[in-house]
């Protein structure tokens, strides 16, 4: 079943342009409520208020050693109600002081701190709303299909993908796509080392059979190789590849679904580094639960940070799917 959930500036013709966009787009919807695990360090916290600054989050609950949250925001010097300052002594306490403020409702974001990912997310998953989590990457590259957002998945969370496992990952990056994009009816590329069925490569027939199925939002098409489901040019010298779906996808894919956690997270990682030299940028978010989930690395520039905050903040308020 889906749902519509305050879904201004969302309509197919509201396109999102530049993943640097999102930032503007969330300070204009209304401000989130984000909750941060293990809230005492130093750049999350310059972080989320960063985020206040640019209208995207105005309560920020903070959850962990009272102690060493007080000393945080001294440093960073920025106000938090006391009454959002949530007492716990280790990591297990703070992923079930998280659990709980996320059952009782009114938090609309969680921003991973300084606290085990998976102790956090033993507690995490019984939130689970759909039957698989997954990490969405909207991103954009001068150099690659000609510098239009596209969405990627998963990069981070799904490390065994059956048949399944890979129709779920579909589905949540789908809902993104339309959700945050404002695409309609996403064209999704299932990603192969080749387009034709060879028994020793698996993806090409995961492929193949994820493009056969019927997708009421969505038109799939798989199994392409990179060039094919991002270059028209590429399609013009390879030629049309005679899958289902192909006419509408091949060269000009909106989302990019990886046969498994290893070829997203080096595509992720190549993004990342192009980031880093201003030739990208990149923002993602985990989901599937009742609340959009946010797990950066510390390595993450703060532009990506920043908008990883944002692009949860827009899903919230838009989601489609439940």
């Amino acid at each position: 079943m889906e749902r519509e959930i305050d879904q201004p500036d969302s309509s197919p013709d509201q396109r999102l342009e530049r993943v640097a966009d999102l930032v503007e787009i969330a300070g204009r919807l209304p401000r989130s409520t984000a909750i941060v695990p293990g809230g005492h360090r130093v750049e999350d916290l310059r972080l989320v208020e960063s985020a206040r600054d640019h209208g995207i989050v105005d309560r920020i609950v903070l959850v962990g050693r009272e102690d060493r949250i007080l000393s945080g925001v001294a440093e960073v010097g920025i106000e938090i109600d006391r009454d959002d300052i949530v007492p716990a002594d280790d990591d297990e306490q703070i992923a079930v002081a998280t659990a709980e403020l996320i059952r009782a409702g009114g938090v609309d974001i969680v921003l991973k701190g300084d606290v085990s990912t998976p102790i956090l997310n033993r507690h995490m998953l019984p939130l689970a709303v759909r039957k698989t989590v997954s990490l969405a990457t909207v991103f954009d590259a001068a150099s690659l299909a000609d510098g239009r957002p596209m969405l990627m998945t998963d990069a981070g969370v799904t490390t065994v993908c059956t048949l399944e496992r890979m129709i779920d990952l579909v589905d949540n990056a789908v809902d993104v796509a339309r959700s945050v994009m404002g695409i309609e009816r996403p064209r999704v590329a299932v990603l192969s080392a080749n387009e034709k069925q060879i028994k020793s490569l698996a993806s090409t027939k995961t492929g193949l059979d994820l493009a056969r199925r019927d997708w009421p939002h969505a038109v799939v098409c798989g199994p392409l190789s990179f060039d094919l489901a991002t270059d028209p040019e590429s399609v013009d010298i390879k030629g049309m590849p005679d899958l289902p779906g192909a006419e509408e996808v091949a060269g000009r894919a909106d989302v990019l679904v990886c046969p498994g956690i290893d070829t997203a997270n080096v595509l992720y990682k190549v993004i990342a580094a192009m980031n880093k030299y201003g030739e990208a940028s990149l923002a993602s978010v985990t989901v599937g639960f009742p609340v959009p989930y946010v797990i950066l690395s510390r390595a993450d520039s703060l532009e990506t940070r920043l908008a990883s905050i944002a692009l949860s903040a827009v899903y919230a308020r838009r989601r489609i799917g439940d």
